[in-house]
């Protein structure tokens, strides 16, 4: 039996699998963590593993609030862009167990979302 070359093999995979969202590579603070203070909260991911994401849709949830607005976004590259971060320095947080959320939309209008939290204890 001949083999099949591993470029070939990943365009069949390539040509056969769903459209997926990007791949969340890391959040921070990381999940289910336990901090005394956290100087920001995101998450970074990559397109270039589910380039059936639309890009502009991500958004950021901190404890229910739409912070997105107040977020600072950024990539390694314009086009395509493959490293995605998103980021959103808090005032302050409140004491006990906090949630964040990535929500973004692929292109076939499918809302996905990633959530996770992270408490804060007194120092």
């Amino acid at each position: 039996m001949k083999q099949v070359s591993a470029i070939l093999l990943s365009f069949l995979l390539m040509g056969s699998s769903e459209p997926r969202p990007p791949q969340i590579l890391e959040v921070f603070p990381t999940e289910n963590s336990a901090q005394t203070s956290v100087q920001f909260v995101g998450a970074a991911l990559n397109f270039r593993l589910g380039e059936e994401a639309e890009q502009g849709s991500v958004q950021l949830f901190v404890n229910g609030v739409d912070v997105t607005k107040q977020a600072r976004i950024g990539g390694t590259r314009n086009w395509p862009q493959s490293y995605y971060k998103i980021s959103y320095t808090p005032n302050s947080f409140q004491l006990g167990i906090n949630c964040a959320e990535i929500r973004f939309r692929t292109i076939d209008n499918k809302t996905k979302s990633y959530s996770w939290s992270f408490s804060i204890k007194s120092p």
